[in-house]
């Protein structure tokens, strides 16, 4: 059934290179701006460097979870290949389809928020005034996204070398910007961001706190801890991707060691990225004005009638420094999103890679470019599925059921724990291969099952925020369109099985199997 032996792909990542696909995935860049840019909306009163302390040991549940998974199983395919040989076929596709689908909607909505929230945030700190650039229009955005779509399909043929050497170089760049951006304000006191504002925006600070005021946002009172829990599903969406080393663990040398400083490596210095970044913008801006700048711009009121909008890239420019710098920091914004997407697609094209070893997908899709090392047609195939979601993204208004995505990811994220925690029982000598803390026992409960349970429990969190508090899109509606694809998976699935057993293959063979490293 299997023939990897065969194919051609290699380990050629080293353990740096693990960790830049991993930790690029996290975005802190933009995630830090999605993050300060959507809270003040809903909850005025979350403090979101509360909200990040208070999440990252939950997130790190999930970590450990696909910490404990790739090093018993360190197989290309990541939760598929975990779930299906350890919990149920079915549900390993489903879960692994649904996390495809919302990762590869991310590269796609990513693009666009590129192109039209940090390109124009750019413009604006660069001084560029040309149309396609400050306000790019719909077909634009698309050709845009449809050329680096292309490009990115293109690096992604021509070798993981090639990938992981690119991802370095964007490594550097973006973190000496960032580095500097975050230096800048740490070294820089809210007096001068107040004098810069009031000279150079338009406007003036106490102006907007007043207007927002007016139209009713107060972030007064100190804490809201209610809202500041729930402003914890932002950190659970933008911590995202941390873990993802068991999705290409076979083309990754000293795999088992590898996984441990990838993952853990990645979220602690995610924690403090995050952590760092929410101080130091709550210090130089300032908690009140930042809160009421995002309410007058982002919360239908229209009372924000500057220049600018008020993104992280665009308020780059009321930091001290020569404007080459500010330019640079804050084009080092942008540049994250092209540092991560070639992880998307990686992620990708080893799902469905793994899918077709299982005969779950055309048996072409494993074949691998004896020159490259790459699934070339696999890697076609997702750039493909990409260039659709950008077309229904730009034209379809795809990224507003983006926190509908959580929850199919939510879902996802439950089905891989409750997989975890049942191991030592249903594969326990999978279970004896497992990192000794993994193994210990707490009142006879081994570790593992007592951090996936939190887990699970976590995300169960998530799911219940997201279709509760008002912050996206509740309805038949969009919540059929966000399950669309997984419902599909569901059809496929059934189908193939059928399809299968009239060729007479049985898949069951193949399930009962571990792939081949």
């Amino acid at each position: 059934m299997f023939v990897r032996n065969a194919t051609g792909l290699v380990r050629e990542l080293s353990a740096f290179d693990a960790f830049n696909l991993v930790f690029s995935a996290v975005l802190i860049p933009i995630g830090i701006t999605e993050v300060m840019s959507f809270t003040p909306q809903f909850w005025p009163h979350a403090n979101m460097l509360v909200s990040f302390l208070l999440a990252t040991p939950l997130v790190a549940a999930c970590g450990l979870v696909y910490l404990y998974f790739t090093v018993i199983m360190p197989r290309s395919g990541g939760d598929y290949v975990w779930v299906s040989r350890t919990l149920n076929p079915f549900l390993g596709f489903f879960a692994n389809l649904s996390l495809t689908f919302v990762f590869l909607t991310w590269i796609s909505f990513n693009f666009t928020y590129m192109l039209s929230t940090v390109l124009p945030s750019v413009a604006y700190v660069a001084g560029w005034n040309a149309g396609w650039v400050t306000t790019p229009d719909k077909t634009e955005l698309l050709v845009i996204s449809t050329i680096l779509t292309a490009i990115f399909t293109l690096v992604m043929v021509l070798g993981v070398r090639l990938v992981a050497r690119y991802m370095f170089v964007a490594f550097v760049i973006v973190w000496v910007g960032i580095i500097a951006w975050l230096i800048d304000m740490a070294v820089s006191g809210s007096g001068h961001f107040t004098s810069s504002f009031n000279a150079h925006s338009g406007g003036t600070v106490s102006g907007v706190i007043a207007t927002a005021n007016h139209a009713g946002f107060s972030a007064a009172g100190g804490i809201g801890w209610g809202a500041t829990l729930f402003g914890m599903i932002y950190c659970f969406q933008v911590y995202t991707g941390f873990q993802w080393t068991g999705y290409f663990a076979g083309e990754i040398r000293n795999v088992r060691r590898t996984a441990t400083t990838s993952i853990l490596g990645a979220l602690l210095i995610s924690a403090i990225g995050y952590v760092l970044a929410t101080a130091l913008i709550y210090k130089y801006y300032g908690f009140n004005f930042f809160g009421s700048a995002v309410f007058n711009a982002f919360s239908g009121s229209g009372k924000w009638t500057l220049g600018f909008q008020p993104y992280l890239p665009a308020l780059v420019n009321f930091l001290p420094g020569p404007q080459w710098l500010l330019v640079f920091m804050s084009m080092c914004f942008l540049l994250a999103i092209v540092w991560w997407t070639p992880t998307g697609f990686m992620m990708g094209t080893r799902n469905m890679f793994a899918w077709s070893f299982d005969r779950l997908a055309p048996e072409r899709l494993t074949q691998v470019s004896d020159r490259f090392h790459t699934p070339v047609l696999a890697t076609v195939v997702i750039g493909v599925i990409v260039e659709i979601l950008n077309y229904f993204n730009i034209y379809q208004g795809l990224g507003s059921y983006l926190l509908n995505a959580l929850v199919v990811m939510g879902v996802a994220f439950i089905i891989v724990s409750l997989a975890a925690a049942v191991v030592p029982w249903r594969r326990p000598g999978m279970h004896a291969q497992a990192p000794g803390w993994a193994k210990v026992s707490l009142a006879g409960v081994p570790v593992i099952t007592v951090v996936a349970v939190i887990s699970a429990i976590s995300w169960g969190f998530v799911i219940y925020v997201a279709l509760h508090t008002g912050i996206s899109s509740v309805g038949w509606k969009p919540m059929i369109e966000a399950f669309s694809v997984p419902a599909a998976g569901i059809v496929y699935y059934i189908g193939v099985r059928l399809v299968r057993r009239a060729q007479g293959m049985q898949l069951s063979q193949a399930f009962a199997e571990i792939p081949p490293e």
